[in-house]
């Protein structure tokens, strides 16, 4: 059966629209790799120094006997699920929800703070009763007043025993290849989290602190967690971003090569329709000539 001409032409038309949205995309989803990956390696250097000093005060008898690192007995468990609020970014949310699916069925007391729309979808198809609360429509923001809500939302919650225990789940940037999702503890905090051996807990500072190492603990420990919250957005925003580039070169390589496929049938189907046209003008002339 031969090729229709018209039918070719319109998949040919059709796939290199979709090649120059694909290709828009991934250099739209470059431009904000950059900047929120920026963003994340100036955040991680500050995580890690106020964790430093922390650790030195988590020795402490005072932070051992702080709040924030005992366990509730009232509240449930909360597990903050980050998403994107966008598709088109390969198995970026798959793979932070069949991470959440694993942890909901291992826990049946756990509750669910997701962040993201796809999240959010996902979680009021399969999972409504499980859901705490709902946070989507961010638009990559990484503005203080967002992850300051967001912390203040977990760390009250705690402290009000509304939450035995809380947990970030959210995908962790590795390379712009790579990211996995991962769990991390948020609240109760661990003096181990601060690298503090277990056997020196309690023991004497040995150096001097103003107005005194309470109050330092005390005002570093609600900005160090809603810090970890802002660090953790950027991953997701930094994550997102990279897998949704990949995709759309992917998705953009498999449209030059399914357009080149096309274009060579639609070229041997014009030259079949030549030919069968030469040949039915040259046995017409054969046939005047008989």
């Amino acid at each position: 059966m031969p090729e229709n001409l018209k039918a070719l032409r319109g998949r040919i038309k059709s796939i290199n629209s979709t090649k120059k949205i694909t290709r828009a995309m991934e250099m739209v989803s470059a431009a904000k790799l950059r900047k929120t990956e920026g963003i994340m390696k100036a955040a991680r250097p500050f995580m890690e120094r106020i964790q430093a000093l922390l650790g030195r005060l988590a020795q402490s008898t005072f932070a051992q006997e702080n709040a924030l690192f005992q366990k509730s007995e009232t509240g449930v468990p909360l597990l903050v699920v980050f998403t994107s609020d966008r598709g088109l970014a390969g198995a970026f949310n798959t793979n932070i929800l069949k991470a959440a699916v694993k942890e909901l069925k291992a826990n049946p007391a756990l509750k669910v703070f997701v962040i993201g729309r796809k999240g959010r979808d996902f979680m009021r198809r399969f999972h409504k009763d499980r859901i705490y609360k709902e946070l989507t429509d961010l638009n990559g923001s990484l503005e203080g007043k967002v992850t300051d809500g967001i912390g203040d939302e977990l760390l009250n919650g705690f402290l009000d025993g509304r939450f035995s225990q809380v947990e970030l789940l959210y995908p962790h940037f590795v390379s712009t290849a790579t990211n996995r999702p991962v769990v991390e503890r948020y609240l109760p905090l661990e003096a181990e989290k601060f690298g503090v051996d277990p056997s020196q807990a309690g023991k004497s500072i040995d150096y001097i602190l103003e107005p005194s190492p309470e109050r330092v603990f005390e005002a570093l420990m609600p900005r160090f967690l809603k810090s970890k919250i802002y660090l953790t957005l950027a991953e997701t925003y930094t994550s997102e971003h990279s897998s949704r580039m990949l995709a759309m070169n992917n998705a953009t390589k498999n449209s030059n090569e399914l357009g080149g496929r096309l274009t060579l049938r639609l070229n041997k189907a014009r030259q079949a329709a030549i030919t069968t046209e030469i040949i039915e003008i040259v046995g017409g002339a054969e046939a005047q000539k008989g």
